[in-house]
């Protein structure tokens, strides 16, 4: 399993969902998630994902956050990244553990997009103009390991709150560190199964 796929991003976000849903009050941090398949390039029957569509498919999911303020929006342009939107700050944090220093300008149009039709729809005359930020975060050391990136990032962000994506950290994940993103992600599909 190097390289991951959108159904094990799902069924890892679930894992946080759970230790968020059963975990301590104190870990309930107001995430959210969207599912990849919602935002990300698909190149299935050779259609690729629209930006409108996308931006649309992105505006529904915040409308239907519950009062959820931090929403994790993993994407796929050829390689995992993710999106941290925070809507009490209107910033946008930008994860790439390839640490291109640029941010993907494709989740970028969808993300904008997606915050004026979310305005629009909800009736605010707000004009939000999101701050993005391209977070420092930790290099991954080959070509295949984006994905376990990206769900460590989500799972540093569950148990410690935003504030770890604005604070000095590791240069790169341990073994150990991706060993325990498997490790749940196997436990959880293992309990799921066989319940």
């Amino acid at each position: 399993m190097d390289e991951l796929t959108s159904a094990v991003i799902v069924s890892y976000m679930m894992v946080l969902f759970n230790k968020l849903k059963y975990g301590s009050p104190e870990r309930d941090h107001g995430i959210c998630f969207v599912n990849p398949a919602v935002i990300s390039p698909s190149t299935r029957k050779g259609k690729s994902k629209n930006i409108d569509d996308a931006s649309r498919g992105l505006a529904d999911r915040l409308s239907k956050r519950k009062g959820n303020d931090i929403i994790f929006m993993p994407y796929n342009p050829g390689h995992w990244v993710l999106g941290v939107l925070d809507m009490k700050s209107d910033t946008c944090y930008y994860l790439d553990s390839l640490s291109s220093g640029n941010f993907n300008m494709q989740l970028k149009q969808i993300v904008d997009s997606a915050m004026v039709l979310y305005t629009t729809q909800s009736g605010s005359n707000k004009r939000v103009k999101l701050n993005w930020v391209n977070v420092t975060c930790p290099v991954q050391p080959g070509s295949t390991e984006c994905g376990y990136y990206m769900l460590r990032f989500m799972k540093e962000i569950v148990e410690e709150g935003i504030e770890v994506l604005i604070r000095d950290g590791k240069a790169e994940y341990t073994t150990a560190d991706i060993d325990e993103i498997r490790e749940e992600w196997s436990t959880f599909v293992t309990c799921f199964i066989y319940r």
